[in-house]
């Protein structure tokens, strides 16, 4: 899998092209059609500077990088002939061949281009306009690839703000994340009435039967389908299958892409034909572009099997599995050159496993026994703290490289002997002789809460063993109530578990963090854990709670008192900005622990940490892990075992209720 997601990311090149189209030009999305660039009549070529706009792409999509150059070279050579060296004209042929150079890795023949470029749109539109904006990114790219990071800093600070004062452009950049808001926050009609908007105002900006709009049509479909609104979804999906097969073919990937999304909507909606008729037809398109092994291949032929055996057609659903199975087995047995480093974490799960050769697929989200294992994952060598590297749809990402993303690799189940002598090893190696075990919230598959994990343990520089419980979420923002069945069904494994590793893990000291509804599963199996044996509690150095999806009342009055009070510490992170809380609480109709909009929940015994200034995902919601401030924070408490008043991150105040703790200053997100 590794060696084909290089290659795949290679051959992403051509693809990707078409989003630098839309970057590097006048703010055009370009309709790529069959090059005409050779049959053109000669005096033709000055009028019509836009379709040599669309054959520049195009051409370097088709590999003739060469031709491309050559025609790029004469739109500049003409527009400052026809147009003159102070035009927009001219700055965008400049634009485009710097682009073309520094695709060649000309980069120092592409920067007096697009600083030129820069000038021209400056002195033409002033230093707010969006094509400033763009001309600013344009050679931020190049500054960084010279290794010239704090001018490209600068040059793309310079361009936020000017986007930011560009009208509509940020405005329409924040749609996708107001609407999910409003959303989880029960007001669905609104948020249904502001992705219409978004939508109406892509269309707007990019034309609406240009592929620049398939992003908004998107964002939009996925509201609609979380919302139960099928027939809306499939409208916004087949307006994009059709701006794709006329901008890019009926045989190209983005069509291949757009028909998988209607194949998984038919699917979930029990449209069986449809489904099966579009399922097979990505799957036709994606094995002539990628070749039969490559991950997207293997990934519409999983789909179409899983629609089979739900169909009933038992025998051509094993046909495909066995086909996903061995590009797995053959995928296993090749080498790179690892660029990455690989953090190995060990698990406890009640999800049933699904017999998938894919480490992604073997757990889903129905229930099993409690099961033991270990798994590993990458952390590619340019990450950031805070962040968990995963591919874009923006950026036409779909593969996942463990050179630049973090990738759960493999997963292996253990029986209990084997297990806990593994942790057992990796606790003795230890300088603290520590583990720490993670509880993942809702709306979690297992491979997220396996790379959560890893990225905790590689970003706090945690020596002991990283260990997670996965409980069987539907990862689904809409399966908040089966998630938290689920979550109450699996107390009782997870006390199971949390008994027998305080007893045979070795570790002189454990940490317990849980994030979200998986609070309720931690402190659920602890109470009755402490009811059997009180002194169990002395075991766990800390308990972590973070964003907890718990009553605050009940906290306060059940919780604190009878379970977290003690010589061991607590802590609890909150926050304001808790969007998945406040959604939490139109089911629940009372505030959650976790969320301080109605008041910071203070109880004896616990450090309740506002971590309001902290602001990551579109949700709030996993601060937690997703914010360095919070990472150095944690780092302070368990490597150091430093309270709140020892940490320099943190301040007090003061209520009438008692004392919380606050973040000294406003942080900037993980990006």
């Amino acid at each position: 899998m590794r060696l084909t997601c290089r290659y795949f990311g290679k051959a992403l090149r051509s693809a990707r092209a078409l989003v630098v189209c839309v970057l590097i030009a006048q703010g055009l999305v370009f309709v790529c059609v069959p090059a005409q660039a050779q049959g053109q009549d000669p005096d033709d070529f000055q009028d019509d500077f836009a379709e040599v706009s669309r054959q520049i792409p195009q051409l370097a999509i088709q590999g003739e990088t060469k031709k491309a150059t050559a025609l790029a070279e004469r739109y500049v050579a003409d527009a400052r002939e026809t147009n003159g060296e102070d035009d927009p004209e001219f700055a965008t042929a400049l634009s485009w061949l710097g682009w073309l150079y520094q695709k060649q890795d000309r980069s120092a023949e592409a920067v007096p281009l697009l600083e030129q470029a820069l000038v021209i749109r400056e002195q033409s539109f002033g230093p707010d306009h969006h094509l400033v904006a763009t001309s600013l990114n344009n050679l931020a790219a190049v500054y960084y690839k010279q290794d010239r990071e704090a001018e490209a800093k600068a040059l793309t600070a310079r361009a936020n703000e000017a986007r930011t004062k560009a009208v509509g452009l940020n405005v329409l950049e924040a749609f996708p994340r107001r609407f999910r808001e409003l959303h989880w926050s029960g007001q669905e009609g609104e948020a249904a009435k502001l992705a219409r908007r978004y939508v109406a105002l892509a269309r707007e900006r990019y034309g609406a039967d240009q592929p620049g709009v398939v992003p908004a049509l998107l964002e939009a479909a996925t509201l609609f389908e979380w919302q139960g609104n099928v027939p809306k979804a499939e409208a916004l999906l087949k307006e994009t299958l059709k701006i794709r097969t006329a901008a890019f073919g009926p045989r190209s990937p983005e069509v291949a892409d757009s028909a998988f999304a209607l194949g998984r909507l038919y699917a979930t909606a029990g449209r069986n034909k449809q489904a099966e008729r579009m399922l097979k037809r990505a799957l036709s398109i994606r094995k002539a572009v990628y070749g039969s092994r490559d991950d997207k291949v293997v990934e519409a032929t999983d789909a179409l099997a899983g629609l089979y055996q739900k169909m009933g057609r038992k025998a051509e659903a094993e046909k495909l599995f066995e086909q996903s199975r061995k590009v797995n087995r053959r995928l296993a047995f090749m080498e790179v050159e690892p660029t990455y480093a690989v953090v190995k974490v060990y698990y406890a799960t009640d999800r049933k496993n699904t017999g998938a050769a894919d480490p992604a697929e073997v757990y889903a989200g129905d229930r099993g026994p409690l099961t033991l294992g270990s798994a590993t994952v990458s952390i590619p060598r340019d990450h950031r703290a805070g962040a968990v590297e995963t591919p874009s749809i923006w950026r036409l990402e779909w593969c996942n490289d463990p050179e630049r993303f973090v990738v759960l690799l493999s997963v292996d189940e253990l029986d209990q002997a084997q297990f806990f002598k593994d942790v057992s090893a990796r606790v003795k190696d230890s300088a603290g002789k520590s583990a720490f075990i993670f509880v993942h919230g809702y709306n979690v598959t297992f491979t997220d809460a396996a790379r959560r994990t890893a990225q905790m343990a590689y970003d706090l520089g945690f020596d002991g063993a990283p260990v997670f419980y996965s409980w069987p979420s539907q990862a689904s923002y809409a399966s908040y109530k089966v998630d938290e069945t689920n979550a109450e069904w699996s107390r009782l494994d997870f006390k199971i578990f949390l008994k027998d590793f305080a007893a045979q893990s070795d570790a002189e000291h454990i940490y317990l963090v849980a994030h979200s509804m998986g609070t309720r599963v931690l402190t659920g199996a602890l109470k009755e854990l402490v009811l059997e044996d009180p002194s169990i509690r002395d075991k766990f150095d800390e308990i972590i709670l973070a964003a907890p999806d718990i009553d605050a009342d009940t906290f306060k009055r059940d919780i604190a008192p009878r379970i977290l009070a003690g010589e061991a510490g607590t802590t609890l992170y909150a926050s304001s900005g808790d969007y998945a809380l406040m959604a939490s609480k139109t089911f629940a109709g009372y505030r959650r622990a976790g969320d301080t909009a109605g008041g910071v929940t203070i109880a004896p015994g616990v450090d309740t940490i506002d971590a309001s200034a902290i602001r990551t995902d579109f949700v709030g919601h996993s601060y937690y892990a997703d914010s360095d401030s919070v990472l150095g924070d944690l780092r302070d408490l368990m490597l150091h075992g430093k309270r709140p008043d020892k940490r320099s991150r943190l301040s007090p105040v003061k209520t009438k209720d008692g004392r919380y703790w606050t973040f000294t200053e406003d942080q900037a997100p993980a990006q």
